[in-house]
């Protein structure tokens, strides 16, 4: 068995020293099944909640992954995020700065073994969105700038061997990434992954993709569920002990 703490293990660790106090430090709890946190700001992001369900729901019913079939709402600097180990930013416009608390949860977040997924739900090229995506990367990672993954990343083939990745749109075809170590905790889209996912409340499909149809949501869906399981079972090359000192200083890297 490897010595590498997982994500899971980082980030409840990291749930205990975040939520240590007044409030009852958990890590995982209730069990350990899944959900999603959405990060909600003040303007130009969206909750997708239906969406999230789907995707959760197609995890359980493909994969050995127990999850439970809801999304919350967070704030950046709530907490509470560290009991969540996948995370949501999903918009369609311009977003403000984030404040030096959360920012700085976010990174401690990110780098304790959580995992963010950005989706831009705006389907066009250099969108409000993407523009303050990029600054709000620059603000939290100014050495660590998006990156296009390659076709050889562990995210295509993390459960279902992909070729491409697909959204509502198929427009950009890519995703791009922060990379920590080894890892990508952060990976972005612009071909707005849940417009494929999201559906009413009498589970009809809310959007159509184009140009591919039935064929390009069903990738899509494979793209989530991947990036479900590259999030779950990944781990951190750092040293065991060189991470909780990091944790118990209150550091970064």
């Amino acid at each position: 068995m490897s010595s590498h703490p997982s994500r899971r293990g980082l980030l409840g660790a990291a749930a205990a020293l975040a939520l240590a106090g007044p409030r009852a430090a958990f890590g995982f709890g209730a069990p350990t099944r899944v959900d999603v946190a959405e990060l909600q700001l003040a303007r130009g992001t969206l909750s997708r909640p239906n969406a999230w369900s789907r995707l959760l729901l197609e995890t359980v019913q493909t994969t050995s992954v127990e999850c439970t079939p809801r999304a919350v709402q967070l704030e950046p600097d709530d907490p509470e995020l560290f009991a969540h180990p996948f995370a949501v930013l999903v918009g369609d416009g311009e977003f403000p700065s984030l404040g030096a608390a959360a920012r700085e949860q976010l990174v401690r977040y990110l780098s304790y073994g959580g995992f963010l997924f950005v989706d831009d739900t705006s389907g066009v090229p250099d969108s409000p969105f993407d523009k303050s995506v990029r600054a709000l990367i620059q603000d939290c990672f100014p050495t660590r700038p998006l990156t296009v993954l390659s076709a050889e990343h562990s995210v295509y083939r993390s459960f279902f061997l992909l070729r491409e990745p697909v959204g509502r749109v198929a427009l950009h075809r890519r995703l791009e990434g922060i990379s920590l170590g080894s890892m990508h905790p952060l990976i972005y889209s612009q071909d707005d992954v849940s417009g494929a996912l999201d559906r009413r409340e009498d589970g009809l499909d809310l959007h159509a993709c184009v140009p591919g149809g039935e064929i390009q949501r069903r990738e899509a869906v494979k793209l989530a569920i991947n990036l479900i399981m590259y999030a779950l079972t990944s781990n951190y090359k750092h040293d065991q002990a060189h991470v909780r000192q990091l944790m118990q200083e209150g550091r970064l890297e």
